[in-house]
């Protein structure tokens, strides 16, 4: 049978070819994604107004005394002291960045990771803190409502 000198033969070989181009440029973009990923600039910090916490939150509070929320793309502990006032501290212990919580039988802020103590101000009482935590605006609002406000820029 005649072939037409018009159609591409199609092999074995020109499907391999195909097949291994194909193969060869998901491995490059499978490898460059990560690397321009991190080139890139990250977002900014989020938003810098205060937060208002929702009504699941102002429960948790009441009932547990202290409540890590997030705000931006931080976290924020807010916990209610011995005198009932509201307090609210950056939850990043500022060693290694673990997570801290409020300890109320002691009356201190705890870093579990390497025994950091901070006092309810976020001033370091002892461990290996190099400095106190930032500390937020807290109010409660007329309605029952809790507003948080960050810190202003250059303050921690």
């Amino acid at each position: 049978m005649p072939t037409n000198d018009t159609e591409p033969v199609r092999t074995r070989r020109s499907l391999l070819d195909l097949l291994l181009g194909v193969g060869f440029i998901g491995f490059a973009a499978s490898a460059l994604y990560p690397v321009l990923r991190y080139l890139k600039p990250m977002a900014s910090a989020g938003p810098g107004g205060p937060l208002k916490l929702t009504a699941d939150e102002v429960g948790k509070l009441a009932k547990e005394h202290s409540i890590i929320t997030r705000l931006g793309t931080g976290r924020v502990l807010v916990f209610e002291d011995a005198q009932q006032n509201l307090r609210a501290l950056d939850a990043r212990c500022t060693h290694e960045g673990c997570t801290v919580q409020y300890v109320p039988g002691d009356s201190v802020i705890w870093c579990a990771c390497h025994n950091g103590r901070y006092d309810l101000d976020g001033r370091v009482l002892a461990g290996p803190p190099p400095r106190p935590l930032a500390l937020y605006g807290c109010t409660r609002d007329p309605d029952g409502s809790v507003t948080i406000q960050p810190p202003k820029k250059g303050e921690s």
